[in-house]
């Protein structure tokens, strides 16, 4: 199971709260850069208006944040006529200041207005009845509204979340997602009393989808992205209001475009829809710390001088995602790095093996580099090939994507007491268990490497590597390692082998590296059996590092 996903504050409830506090002259609540902004931008508006001298200009700017434009047109209304201050905002909050909506009922019920109750009435208007009556023993609740992305989540993933601080007896209208998943979607829930532990169950989906969104629309995207992904057909009504919302989220949707808003952002990456990092900072308006699930970067520290198996072990112990994405410390991490992605998911593997590719940062590499680049090339080509054909080899935990909880099952294979080789002894581990690797082998999931920059340092590199190969009990790896060494030998024993050997190493590095030169390949393939034999010998008997 998952470790549990926190959720932000409700901002309806902390916004209203806010609101009251305000009226009743009360100290507002702190405030922190892990809420939401709607909260922030409302905070900190009545903070400014709070400090306000009497007929002085102030202009009070908003974001995109309408609810805070709503419920403040109110309370300039009430408690600040005539004044000369200005409500300002985007260009979006601009085009969107029209007919009075909920919040305007909402923000007259705050200050005390008797607004009758009318049938059908929306949910955040009782809300703000109940809030009200209530105040100021209201508490703070999780945001059912930001579960709604873990539901979509689920729904077309699979597995199981604990969502930490979900209440069935919230004020919010938007705890129905849990019956409309249940009944459309497969997706269970059981409360606990910590929050709500959400499963995909086996129960058939239907093929049909009917939802009448005017009291949930804050619900539309989640679900009609869900819908699309599963092959569900959508009916819905009660969404003609989406149209003047952060955008007009009819046609996002439509689209599966973010259109800087929050909700069609976390809806798009939740189905598996590319979000660039431009697009995903106005996440920020609703819920700063989401963070897609299933692919999370994660680098290991070793703060504690355990190594660095330990500072992966604790790190991976603590991750919340189905895949981490290991990398090395020094790497140049790939585009996808920053990006939803499934690619990941369509490999459906348990171990995904990445490219590295090695460049020298200076304009003109030193002969040990492009040895290194060349030599590099040669690896990482073969790694490929024989992982596609499904006898992987070879992989670099400098890049390389692994499901959680299969690298949980298998730490206690990664041989602690070396000090390199968790991603050779976890690519065994996982071999020997029987699942599956897969590859993508593309230019946007290729990481950077550089290469050493003196003698000393690169032998003891290559040493290291070499003195774990005893260890090896895979028979594919096994097989490589003594064809090449065999090859290196019969090479220094008749030269004239090379006449074999460097087309087919040639080969390997043109794949990879077409620019390089053929005269240091050729370099690369005479002097290689000597520099093999020296990292071999030294890998064996040198007992530290």
């Amino acid at each position: 199971m998952y470790k549990g996903i926190t959720l932000p504050i409700s901002k309806s409830i902390a916004n209203r709260i806010l609101l009251l506090q305000a009226i009743h002259g009360d100290p507002l609540m702190r405030v922190s850069s892990d809420m939401p902004d709607d909260v922030i931008v409302l905070h900190d508006a009545l903070m400014a208006l709070r400090a306000h001298k009497k007929d002085e200009p102030l202009t009070l700017y908003l974001k995109n944040c309408g609810t805070a434009l709503r419920f403040l047109q109110v309370h300039l209304a009430k408690c600040y006529p005539g004044e000369p201050i200005t409500l300002t905002g985007d260009p979006r909050l601009i085009e969107r200041d029209g007919k009075p909506t909920s919040q305007t009922t909402s923000a007259r019920i705050l200050h005390g207005e008797n607004i009758p109750v009318e049938p059908n009435e929306s949910p955040y208007i009782t809300m703000s009845r109940k809030i009200a009556e209530a105040y100021p023993n209201v508490s703070l609740e999780a945001d059912w509204s930001a579960a709604a992305f873990w539901y979509e989540y689920v729904a077309i993933h699979g597995g199981e979340l604990m969502i930490e601080g979900l209440n069935p007896d919230s004020l919010q209208g938007d705890k129905i997602v849990a019956d409309i998943y249940s009944k459309y979607f497969g997706v269970t829930t059981t409360f606990t009393p910590t929050g709500a532990v959400v499963n995909k169950g086996a129960s058939a989906m239907h093929q049909l989808c009917i939802l009448d969104f005017s009291n949930t629309p804050d619900l539309f995207p989640p679900i009609a992205l869900t819908c699309e992904r599963l092959g569900i057909e959508l009916q819905a009504t009660g969404i003609e209001n989406l149209r003047h919302k952060e955008s007009d989220r009819i046609e996002a949707v439509r689209l599966r475009e973010v259109r800087n808003d929050h909700r069609m952002a976390m809806s798009l990456m939740c189905a598996d829809f590319p979000v660039s990092i431009e697009e995903q900072a106005c996440i920020a308006k609703s819920y700063p710390n989401f963070v897609p699930q299933h692919i999370t970067p994660i680098k290991g520290v070793n703060d504690d001088n355990l190594g660095k198996k330990h500072a992966l072990s604790k790190l991976i112990h603590a991750a919340t995602s189905e895949y981490v994405w290991l990398h090395d410390d020094d790497v140049v991490l790939p585009e996808a790095v920053n990006v939803q992605s499934d690619k990941v998911q369509c490999t459906k593997a348990d171990l995904i093996i990445l490219p590295l590719r090695m460049e020298s940062l200076y304009d003109k590499p030193s002969l040990l580099e492009r040895l290194q680049i060349a030599e590099y090339a040669a690896i990482q080509e073969l790694t490929m090939r024989s992982a596609k054909r499904g006898k992987a080899v070879m992989c670099s935990g400098a890049n390389l994507i692994v499901k959680r909880e299969v690298w949980l099952e298998c730490e206690k294979d990664l041989l602690p007491e070396i000090p390199s080789g968790d991603d050779m002894f976890l690519l065994e581990a996982i071999k020997r268990r029987g699942y599956k690797i897969g590859v993508i082998d593309e230019p946007a999931y290729t990481a950077i490497v550089r290469p050493l920059t003196s003698w000393k340092a690169f032998f003891k590199q290559r040493m290291r590597w070499a003195g774990k190969a005893p260890k090896y009990t895979d028979l594919d790896i096994i097989r490589c390692g003594r064809l090449v060494a065999f090859a290196n030998v019969l090479q220094l024993i008749c030269p004239l082998i090379i006449l074999i050997k460097f087309p087919i190493e040639w080969s390997l590095i043109k794949a990879r590296e077409p620019q390089t030169k053929w005269y240091m390949a050729l370099l690369l393939e005479i002097v290689y059996p000597f520099y093999l034999l020296i990292c071999l010998i030294g890998g064996l008997f040198r007992k530290s590092w």
